[in-house]
């Protein structure tokens, strides 16, 4: 329903740009990547000339940095941690991630992999979960930045809802913070042909349709107001009236308080409303949700970049695109790095 609506004991401050708090048992895993760094300097780039091992040492600095500051994002601690950090199994990718690394000037592939690592060692004690990150960590380094953007904006398009939409002007605010940085990006066959070689995507047939995505996860931003009659015909308690409806004075006509038809249906259950009514209730907020048509030119017209926005999904393959678990874990995390 719409609504009107430090560091603590066994904690240290690492200096890496800026003061980094990072809870002492942490320290194990940034100690562990190091070494593994240190190791490959002689297995893996030991027959390199001496400039070049100068800028790997400098990408891998890059790389330490971020890892001390995605730190705090690991839950495990103590022996629970060390057993991830000793297992042959991060080993290996903790090895891939630090060369993929060390190859690159990069700081948003060294930000992507030090966040995926984080998220890996959390976790480690599922399978599948731990399957994909791995794939993740050695996938990323090979996708370019206009490629990952494809993914980000088919992630949050299409795989995620935000919460903090509660109004129009969030909805505007939303698409400028968050979807407008990924909008710009070549749009050819190969950054599309590539996302499948990669195996983080699939472009096919059958296309979505972002509209009707958020036309059902946002309908209360596109209801059109209901006559009052309709809703008092339908005999609730008049509890249930203020909280389900509020009147606008102007049109004499009640605004639906749902955001969607799921978030209704929730409620009616939970207020055990008979099944015959509920059903009406629900008729009649479907019934007055703008048409497709009606939803797009209201996007194009009154967001910041809803025109863009729609002109990106029309022209590109981004409305083929579905991504695999590894492009959905790939998506989240370049959408969380700071670029």
């Amino acid at each position: 329903m719409i609504s009107n609506q430090k560091s603590g004991d066994n904690s240290t401050n690492l200096q890496a740009g800026r003061d980094i708090i990072i809870n002492e048992g942490n320290k194990i895993a940034l100690y562990s990547i190091e070494e593994v760094a240190k190791q490959l300097m002689g297995s893996v780039f030991g027959e390199l000339p001496a400039d070049t091992k100068l800028q790997i040492e400098t990408n891998q600095k890059s790389y330490f940095q971020s890892l001390s500051e995605n730190l705090v994002k690991i839950a495990k601690q103590g022996e629970e941690l060390k057993k991830v950090i000793d297992s042959p199994d991060f080993q290996y990718i903790s090895k891939t991630a630090t060369i993929s690394a060390s190859r690159s000037s990069s700081k948003e592939l060294h930000n992507n992999l030090s966040s995926l690592i984080a998220q890996r060692i959390n976790s480690d004690n599922e399978d599948l979960k731990r399957i994909v990150y791995d794939e993740a960590i050695s996938t990323i380094g090979k996708l370019t930045t206009d490629q990952l953007k494809i993914i980000c904006l088919c992630y949050l398009l299409r795989y995620t809802m935000y919460q903090g939409i509660v109004s129009w002007g969030a909805y505007n605010n939303y698409f400028n913070a968050n979807i407008k940085p990924f909008l710009s990006f070549k749009n050819t066959e190969a950054e599309f042909q590539h996302i499948e070689y990669s195996g983080c995507g699939s472009v096919g047939i059958g296309n979505w349709d972002f509209i009707r995505i958020h036309k059902s996860q946002y309908s209360f931003l596109f209801l059109n107001l209901v006559e009052r009659e309709q809703i008092d015909n339908l005999s609730l308690a008049d509890e249930i009236i203020r909280e389900v409806v509020s009147l606008d004075l102007k049109e004499n006509k009640y605004f639906i308080r749902f955001k969607h038809k799921k978030d209704l249906e929730k409620y009616l259950n939970e207020k055990r409303i008979d099944d015959e009514t509920a059903k009406l209730f629900i008729s009649i907020y479907e019934s007055h949700i703008k048409s497709d048509d009606e939803i797009r030119k209201k996007i194009a017209e009154e967001t910041d970049v809803g025109k863009l926005l729609l002109q990106v999904w029309e022209e590109s393959r981004l409305k083929y695109l579905s991504l695999t678990s590894v492009g959905i874990v790939i998506g989240a995390s370049y959408y969380t790095a700071p670029h």
